[in-house]
């Protein structure tokens, strides 16, 4: 059973018992994680999933500015994208006459899908990646860890990290996966599910829910200012017809319907889409977790 895997730690977030050692992990990632499309990367977009991807930026924007009021007359705006994958936010945000700068392990993605934001990336073990930044005393307004959190040995030093390289005004925003979610420990328990699918070794190392996050960010010395969730996909589950896990041949079909059902919220209302969200947050469902948090006032 994966209960033998997994520990929940002194913050309330399950992680490996047994991590993998750091070189072994950064050649895995390395060699494999775009190549192989693997995660939620894919050889190829379709016009939809490309609107869906700029779509939830649009959404994350709008809450870093309300955040952050003085961001859209500032001139000069500074984003670090730490796991920059196939460089999508590095894309938007140039385009909004931002300053970007990427992080990754490899730029196989990045080149594929925006080869224009190439030479905005920095390849290489992120943390000797940030460790230049903070000699450097570089700082930035916005931060963005999008699905690296749950991939690191240690998400408490990465966290701490960051906190020497953002301004004291900047926003950092972390996206994980909502894991040992209310939802799935549900489905687990009514024998929807024969296994805790969630569990995806080596990729993912720790398996955050709302509680575990806020919690080890406040211990890192960051403000929880707002968190949302995302669309709810587990709730395809509940039934046999569209259940995912058990018949991987509908999994597909699934992550179309999401789609379509995202793209059409955010044409409603970008604010009432996000609103929606925190309240799903709130419910601790949706399959990500969208954390927004800025350096906690020291007393």
């Amino acid at each position: 059973m994966h209960n033998l895997v997994v520990i929940k730690n002194k913050f309330g977030f399950f992680e490996l018992q047994d991590k993998p050692l750091k070189d072994e992990l950064n050649q895995y990632y390395v060699e494999k994680y775009y190549q192989e499309g693997k995660g939620g990367y894919q050889t190829e977009y379709s016009k939809e999933e490309i609107e869906y991807i700029n779509n939830k930026l649009t959404q994350k924007y709008e809450i870093i500015t309300s955040l952050n009021k003085q961001l859209e007359q500032q001139q000069d705006k500074r984003l670090l994208d730490i796991g920059c994958g196939e460089g999508w936010a590095l894309n938007y945000f140039k385009k909004k006459s931002w300053n970007v700068i990427g992080l990754d392990y490899s730029n196989y993605g990045c080149k594929k899908h925006n080869p224009e934001c190439v030479d905005y990336l920095q390849v290489g073990d992120i943390y000797k990646s940030i460790n230049k930044l903070i000699v450097l005393n570089k700082k930035f307004d916005l931060v963005i860890l999008d699905n690296v959190l749950e991939h690191v040995i240690n998400p408490e030093k990465l966290l701490l990290k960051i906190k020497k390289i953002i301004k004291n005004s900047g926003i950092l925003v972390v996206d994980v996966p909502n894991d040992f979610s209310v939802v799935q420990r549900h489905l687990f328990q009514k024998e929807y599910l024969a296994e805790e699918f969630w569990i995806a070794v080596p990729d993912h190392i720790s398996y955050f829910d709302k509680d575990g996050l806020s919690r080890l960010a406040k211990h890192c010395g960051w403000e929880s200012r707002k968190i949302i969730s995302d669309f709810p996909i587990d709730f395809n589950l509940f039934n046999k017809n569209t259940n995912y896990v058990l018949n991987k041949s509908v999994g597909k079909s699934c992550h179309i319907a999401r789609i379509e059902i995202e793209n059409l919220l955010h044409h409603i209302s970008v604010v009432k889409t996000n609103d929606f969200y925190e309240a799903a947050a709130e419910l601790g469902i949706g399959r990500e977790l969208i954390c927004f948090l800025s350096k906690a006032a020291i007393n």
